[in-house]
This record gives structure tokens, C-alpha cells and sequence, in this order.
């Protein structure tokens, strides 16, 4: 009897109608950016083991669902319609998979049209949209939420908002329960704030509000970008959310030029923004109407750091060594000084990189810088002084400093915490498809650890801590994986402490790649 291992047996398939997803290194991985439109409630998954009595609760994902309608199709894979998933756990050896898109306009509208509705995108259409579509589509902005979820708490009412998020002002609310959608959300913000003043364009915001320490609310900012620059300026806004409706400002400032940013820190006392030199250009963007086509990047620019004062709204300004960062890691206050950590990458060009013509060609996608570093800043308040801290890293595994979709113990957020968790593509600097899942200790050396399995394809890796927490690392990560060779999707079950998978549920759909996504213990 001839044995034919699973490899070798998809090898001869390959010549078949599965050459789409059998090339090279790659089996499967172009299933992360396909799309997949089946819609899923309350599915019964069985989990290989018996998992932890305290694992209660649900993981949501947000990420990409389809990536065409019609004729039309997205040029980068950010522009994918929403999609959630999610896993709820109640206490046994079974759960309950869900998978749904998110009923925006954008979303409805392209269904009842079978075409890609005119919304502002990250980038264009294939075919492209017309002038009076591109018009239309920066009069409507964005509508597509396919980056994260969270919660606000409403403590006038005493309830729980769970939101889709983007990096822009406009959210959805959705029910993590059965995934529906409920209502878009356009928070207002003081008479002078989104359409109040003539003339300004407020919509660049981040998908990571964090919350302030010592309250039930959250930090985010708003960035107003002036039509008419000989006539006002340019604004950034720190917003203080206390639900999903009601927020606040706690600081207004002028700029000559808006930055690009995704994501930011807060501290017990302060929200730290890293504005890199990466400008909207607002002539191109009235031209164009292709938000990450309107962007200049500097290289040669300093980037400019702004502190605020969460309690006093006071404003401090510094600048430091050219860096374009995508995730903030954490930041804390310790003997005076504040440390920030951010996964950075040289400049803008991995995102440019994210496209689906480059996506779906092994030579072009292997072909890009795809990792970041770990960098880690010292801001000296009193001295008005900001270092970067340049150290060799010191661990037997080198890429684990080149983690990017940084998670970490959300009980130390805005403390002193030494693990993060993330993902490295590209993890033998050969392969992009090759992606390392990683713990980096930021403490000591000797205790980074990482995952790797050939084929199987991880996002982003969410830390559940156990009630009974006796360390930081006590709990589990929650990671979908995509099996290429089986081309089934998986949630894996890690060991933080080992890095381990201790179990894992395969699912009866694909999902593809997730951006974020968070646990609500409270949803069982």
C-alpha cells in the first residue's frame, strides 16, 4: 500500500483546479484575502480537549469578508467589506462560532446595486470609480468599519455599547451576541467640532481608543483637516469618550499639516501621539478622493511627539528620530518619566505593500520590507526631552522584535508590563507567508518564545487572563489560524507561558484575515 502524505498529496492536486492556492511556500494563503460570503449564527464547534472552566465569554474579530462585488473589485485588501466572527465560550468543551458582514450603507447598497457602492476608500476601484462617483464618494467618507471592535460603558444609562470601529470619526454600533448590526453612529462634539466650522473636513480618528485610567471612559482623537488653508488651520482634537454618542474635548490644537495616525498611548496621567511626517494632502485628496493615495511621506522630517495632559488638557510638543507606526504597544509613567513602547516601521511603503495585486504574487509580496521593531522611548516631562532607547535586543530568538499587531495583558494597560504578543510575517526574512506567532519580553532576557507552523497562517493573538491571574502570562492567547493544507480555518488555544497550543476547533467556513479584535467576559 502506497502512503501519500497530505503535502505531497495537495502537490498532485495542484494541477487541478486548487493551483489557485498550492504555489510554492504558500499552500492556501491567498484564502486569507478571498472572498467568502457565507453568513453564520450560533454554530456548535467542538474544541479537541476540555478547556478551562474559567474560559467564559466571547472573542470578536473584525476583519475582511469580500473583496468585489460585480464587476468592481478592491485594488487593497483594506477596503474589503466588514466582516465579524466570533467565538462564545460557556464554560464546557463547546462553543458557539457566528460570522456575519456588517449591514453599513457602503455594504447594502453595493449588494442592491451588485457594485462598489461610491464611499471614500483607502484606496481605488478596479474599474475606477468616475469624477461625479469620486465627488460623491468624499461627500459620504467612510462606511466600511473592518479594522475593530470595543466597548463604552454609558454610565448615564448604565449599559454597555459595543461599536465597529475605523480610523475615522464614524462608528457602528453592533450586538456581540448575534453580530447585528444596529445603528451608524456620527458622535458630536461642541458646535465648533464635525461641520460647525466652515471649511474643515473631521474624520481622521484611530480604531484603538484605550481607556483613561480611573474612569469608565476612553481616550481618542480627531484630527480636522481645513479645505482652506489660506483661511484657518489645520486642528488635532484629544476626545474624551463617555459613550458612544457623548464625548468631549479635552484639548484643541493648531497644525500646519494633518499627520496619518493609527493608533496612540495613554499613561494614568497622559495620552502621548506620535504625529509622523506623513500629511494629508488635501489638494490631491479633493483631486483623487483615495485617502492613502493623498499622504506625503517625509523621510528626512523629524517626528513630531504631543503630550496631553489628560486632567488639565495642557499640551506639550517634542520631536524625535523619524519613525512610521501603526501600533502603539503600551506606555506607563515610572520615577517621572514616561516609557512608550510602538512596533515602527521605516516609513509607509509595508501598508502601500498591502495591495491585492502584490498580496496574490509570491515573487512581489516576498519581495517588500514587511517587519517592524520594537522600539521603546523615554519622554523626560520636566527637561522637555524625549530618547529614543537604541539597545541591542537580547533574546535567542532575533525576530521577535519584529512583532507587529501588538497585544499584551489588558489588566496592565498603562502600567509597568513586560510581555507583548504579536505576529511576524515574513519570519525567515524570505517568505512573507511564513509568520511567526511571538511572545517578547520587554523585562529580562531569556524568556521571548515563539510559534511557527509552515502553512498555517495566524492573525492577530488576543491575551484572555485567567480570574485567578498569579502572573502576568497566566491565561491563554486566542489566535484564528488558517490551515493552507486543509484549507479550514481554526481557533488555536495558546499557553502564554510556552507558547504552546494547548487545543484548537476547526470551523465550518473560512474566515480570512482579521484585523482585531477584543474578549467581553460578559457576553456568555
Amino acid at each position: 500500500m502506497v502512503k501519500i502524505n497530505a503535502l505531497k498529496l495537495l502537490g498532485i492536486l495542484c494541477g487541478s483546479c486548487l493551483w489557485t492556492f498550492c504555489i510554492g511556500e504558500d499552500y492556501g494563503f491567498q484564502l486569507l484575502f478571498t472572498s467568502i460570503n457565507d453568513e453564520l449564527e450560533d454554530a456548535e464547534i467542538r474544541f479537541e480537549r476540555k478547556l478551562p472552566v474559567w474560559l467564559k465569554g466571547t472573542l470578536v474579530r473584525n476583519g475582511f469578508g469580500r473583496f468585489e462585488m460585480g464587476e468592481r473589485h478592491f485594488m487593497h485588501s483594506f477596503d474589503a467589506f466588514a466582516k465579524l466572527s466570533s467565538w462564545r465560550f460557556n464554560g464546557n468543551k463547546t462553543a458557539y462560532f457566528s460570522t456575519k458582514f456588517i449591514q453599513s450603507s457602503f455594504y447594502n447598497e453595493s449588494v442592491a446595486t451588485n457594485d462598489i457602492a461610491p464611499y471614500l476608500l483607502f484606496e481605488g476601484v478596479l474599474p475606477p470609480f468616475g469624477s461625479y462617483d469620486k465627488l460623491k464618494a468624499l461627500v459620504r467618507g467612510i462606511d466600511n468599519m473592518n479594522v475593530n471592535v470595543y466597548k463604552f460603558f454609558n454610565e448615564k444609562e448604565n449599559i454597555s455599547e459595543y461599536v465597529a470601529l475605523n480610523d475615522f470619526w464614524k462608528i457602528y454600533q453592533i450586538s456581540p451576541r448575534d453580530l447585528s448590526t444596529r445603528a451608524a453612529i456620527v458622535p458630536q462634539v461642541g458646535e465648533y467640532l464635525l461641520g460647525g466650522q466652515l471649511g474643515f473636513l473631521d474624520l481622521l480618528s484611530s480604531a484603538h481608543p484605550l481607556p483613561e485610567p480611573g474612569t469608565n471612559n476612553h481616550i481618542t482623537f480627531l484630527s480636522s483637516v481645513s479645505l482652506l488653508p489660506f483661511w484657518s488651520s489645520n486642528a488635532i482634537n484629544l476626545i474624551r469618550i463617555k459613550s458612544a454618542h457623548d464625548r468631549e474635548v479635552i484639548a484643541r490644537w493648531d497644525v500646519d499639516r494633518v499627520p496619518y495616525m493609527h493608533s496612540f498611548s495613554v499613561t494614568e496621567n497622559y495620552a502621548i501621539l506620535f504625529a509622523s511626517p506623513f500629511y494629508v494632502n488635501v489638494v490631491r485628496m479633493l483631486q483623487k478622493a483615495e485617502p492613502f493615495e493623498c499622504l506625503d511621506w517625509y523621510p528626512d522630517h523629524k517626528t513630531t511627539v504631543y503630550i496631553v495632559n489628560l486632567k488639565t488638557g495642557e499640551l506639550k510638543t517634542m520631536t524625535t528620530v523619524n519613525v512610521f507606526t501603526m501600533h502603539h504597544v503600551n506606555a506607563y509613567e515610572r520615577k517621572g518619566k514616561i516609557i512608550v513602547d510602538l512596533s515602527a516601521y521605516p516609513s509607509p511603503e509595508f501598508v502601500k505593500s498591502l495591495q491585492m495585486k502584490i498580496l496574490f504574487d509570491p515573487a512581489k509580496r516576498n519581495a517588500f520590507d514587511a517587519h517592524a521593531l520594537l522600539k521603546r522611548f523615554r519622554i523626560n516631562l520636566e527637561k522637555n526631552k524625549i530618547n529614543y532607547v537604541d539597545r541591542e535586543p537580547k533574546t535567542k530568538i532575533p525576530y521577535t522584535v519584529n512583532l507587529d499587531m501588538p497585544t499584551i495583558n489588558e489588566n496592565y494597560r498603562a502600567r509597568r508590563y513586560c510581555f507583548v504578543y504579536g505576529i511576524v510575517l515574513k519570519k525567515d526574512n524570505i517568505n512573507l507567508s511564513h509568520i511567526s506567532i511571538v511572545k517578547r519580553d520587554m523585562c529580562r532576557k531569556g524568556r521571548d518564545k515563539a510559534l511557527f507552523m509552515k502553512y498555517h497562517y495566524p492573525s492577530e493573538a488576543w491575551f484572555v487572563p485567567n480570574p485567578r491571574q498569579k502572573s502576568e502570562d497566566d491565561g491563554v492567547l486566542l489566535v484564528p489560524i488558517l490551515d493552507g493544507v486543509r484549507q479550514k480555518s481554526y481557533l488555536a488555544i495558546i499557553n502564554p507561558k510556552t507558547m504552546k497550543i494547548i487545543n484548537r476547533s476547526y470551523l465550518p467556513i473560512v474566515v480570512p484575515f482579521s484585523l482585531h479584535g477584543r474578549f467581553f467576559d460578559e457576553i456568555i
